[in-house]
């Protein structure tokens, strides 16, 4: 991006080491711009351009995923719908649209298991299958996923 198409108050998509998070610019600087990290609030100073990777859609919770890059990403498979209730990705989305920010897997696993969303989901280690899941959604699908990468460890949910 361009200098001067960043803009104070708007919120966009930045490369925050390997991940790709969503900041709030709330002020301009000489060396650079101080920025709001919205899924944990923290504010860092970004000194260079070339880290704002575009301007973030706002859905309901704003956010945005980027499309997968580097190597090209498997084709995202229709999931299996479970006999009872709803499978696992369904109702990891249920959950963060109704919570509406941005959750740890754990947390989402413990809510779809506390709602009984996912009757299915059982075993010692539920929050990798959702973790798994979310991850392979958001590299397959690219921009065309319910879910996007809020932080390390955090997911959000478009409201659809």
């Amino acid at each position: 991006m361009q200098t001067k198409s960043i803009i104070t108050g708007n919120v966009y998509l930045i490369t925050l080491g390997r991940n790709e998070v969503q900041g709030e610019v709330i002020k301009a600087t000489e060396k650079g711009w101080n920025v709001r990290l919205l899924a944990s609030d923290k504010v860092i100073k970004v000194t260079s351009e070339s880290r704002f990777i575009r301007k973030a859609r706002t859905i309901g919770i704003t956010g945005d995923t980027p499309k997968a890059k580097g190597k090209k990403a498997k084709a995202a498979t229709t999931p299996k719908q479970p006999k009872d209730g709803l499978s696992a990705l369904d109702a990891a989305h249920k959950v963060l649209v109704e919570i509406g920010t941005a959750l740890t897997v754990r947390q989402i696993t413990e809510v779809i298991q506390d709602k009984g969303y996912c009757p299915n989901l059982k075993g010692v280690t539920p929050h990798l299958t959702i973790s798994s899941a979310l991850q392979r959604e958001v590299k397959g699908k690219g921009s065309e996923s319910r879910f996007y990468k809020a932080d390390v460890g955090l997911f959000g949910a478009y409201s659809e």
